[in-house]
């Protein structure tokens, strides 16, 4: 049976306690009037808020104390601002349909206490500037000046990680912040990097909105001064175990396509001018993508997918995925140097057309009705497409809906707060790249891989990503036409 924890009760791969032996935590949020009246807290606070809020088996009972104040722009999806902030962040979370918060002046017996601002009486302090983020013991003023949303949300997907953790037997705690700008993990709180520009061209094509995809779409549309299109692309549709960490998603989307119901999430009330447009279908098959793609973000995550979307040759691909407790984030090439998306990633075993067909024949009634919907046809059409076997073009409409539907393959595991740490960090390079400033990923280190059972080891930071010598597209066995292209594309980014 599907449920919201399915995707985050095993454990990733033997790093956790088993989860009948975990314990969930009653935690109690709370934010100091000052923090509550700046842009940089509300967007901690509701991306807190909402990460917990989608924790079964984690969280036993949601506590949040917040005074009332005005909602900064790109704070909370679908509330404009000046409006209530304690209305946009209680309403967001309850709307989830998994642990709803309650309103506490004070923290309740035997809660575990997340401060924002100055709380006295906190546990751990979310500490954050434009972009770094991470936990103190000590209180922390969150600065009106912090205009940038990174630094909020890697604070609070951090502190949903530790109640994650510790909920599972994993306690121990140092504190420490993350650098999104450099991508190193400190002790002591960075230097500021070169500021950015009032505005910034936001012309890209997001391949996947699912966890990672949404949590980038979110901080695209917080950060201030981004403006153009937003193509985004994803032929998926919600389902329930989704609402674990896709942060764009409720109760309400289940069953609605991804692509266009997060557009629809946010099309009014971001930091920026951003327009998205979305395609209920393959990245590849977006009718108005951009020729020749200059900025491609790939958040899919199957390898199939990343062949798929490599073969566009984007003159710069930057892609982030998670795996168990690892978050992972590239920036591809330069070309025969380093890898690209399809390097180290071995192809999945690919079920055959007929085979879908027959488990479409052999699904139930509300499956195959759900389907055809997908499809955009009526069910009696879509069955006489999968008795006849006529190949045409519903094939490649059908054939991936039905794929992704019926390809049963075991879930993997993947937890809510790391995929929003992908996100935001996805969200972070892109912005860079745009921007043509020299900080995080470039053409030498190329790769991070951060671990999150230790978030503060210093392993945590950026690293060379060679190529895959071999690899089915840049490597020997590749097509030297697709390779020329994308050398020439990326020299001329």
């Amino acid at each position: 049976m599907e449920t919201i924890a399915n995707r985050h009760s095993g454990t990733a791969g033997g790093a956790l306690v088993a989860h009948d032996q975990g314990k969930p935590l009653n935690v109690h949020v709370a934010i100091s009037a000052s923090a509550a009246s700046s842009g940089a807290g509300q967007r901690a606070l509701w991306m807190l808020v909402n990460l917990l809020a989608r924790s079964v088996g984690t969280v036993a009972g949601l506590t949040v104390a917040c005074p009332e104040a005005k909602l900064h722009p790109g704070v909370a999806p679908g509330y404009s601002a000046g409006s209530s902030l304690v209305m946009a962040v209680f309403e967001s979370a309850k709307a989830i349909g998994a642990i709803p918060p309650m309103p506490a002046a004070r923290a309740p017996e035997q809660s575990f206490v997340l401060g924002i601002g100055h709380v006295d009486d906190a546990d751990m302090t979310l500490v954050f500037g434009d972009w770094w983020g991470g936990l103190a013991h000590t209180t922390f003023d969150a600065g009106a000046e912090v205009s940038l949303p990174f630094g909020p949300y890697i604070a609070a997907a951090h502190a949903a990680g530790h109640v994650f953790r510790a909920s599972r037997g994993l306690v121990e705690f140092v504190p420490f912040v993350y650098d999104g700008w450099e991508h190193v993990t400190a002790s002591e709180i960075p230097p500021n990097p070169p500021s950015m520009p009032e505005n910034l061209a936001g012309d890209f094509l997001l391949a996947g909105v699912g966890a990672v995809g949404t949590a980038a779409m979110l901080t695209l549309w917080a950060t201030p001064g981004l403006n153009g299109t937003a193509q985004i692309a994803d032929a998926d549709t919600v389902d329930l175990t989704n609402l674990n960490r896709c942060v764009l998603f409720d109760a309400s989307t289940v069953g609605l396509p991804k692509a266009s119901t997060a557009a629809k999430v946010l099309q009014a009330g971001g930091s920026g001018l951003l327009v998205w447009d979305p395609h209920d279908g393959l990245a590849q098959e977006h009718p108005r993508r951009q020729q020749p793609l200059q900025l491609l973000l790939s958040a899919v995550d199957k390898n199939r997918s990343r062949l798929a979307i490599q073969r566009l040759i984007p003159a710069m691909v930057l892609g982030a995925s998670t795996y168990n407790l690892r978050a992972s984030l590239m920036r591809a090439g330069p070309p025969q140097v380093r890898a690209c998306l399809v390097c180290h990633n071995p192809l999945e075993p690919e079920i055959s057309d007929p085979e879908l067909r027959e488990r479409y024949l052999a699904a139930d009634h509300e499956t195959k009705a759900r389907l055809a919907e997908s499809v955009g046809i009526s069910r009696s059409e879509l069955d006489s497409w999968a008795r006849t076997a006529r190949c045409g073009e519903l094939d490649n409409r059908a054939l991936p809906i039905l794929a992704a539907e019926l390809d049963t393959q075991p879930h993997q595991f993947s937890v809510g707060y790391l995929s929003v740490l992908a996100g935001v960090l996805l969200a972070a390079e892109a912005v860079k790249e745009r921007a043509s400033v020299t900080g995080g990923l470039d053409d030498d280190k190329n790769h991070v891989s951060i671990q999150t059972v230790n978030p503060w080891s210093s392993r945590n930071n950026a690293t060379r990503y060679l190529r895959q010598e071999d690899c089915i597209f840049c490597g020997a066995a590749g097509s030297a036409t697709l390779q020329n292209m994308w050398s020439d594309r990326f020299s001329h980014r």
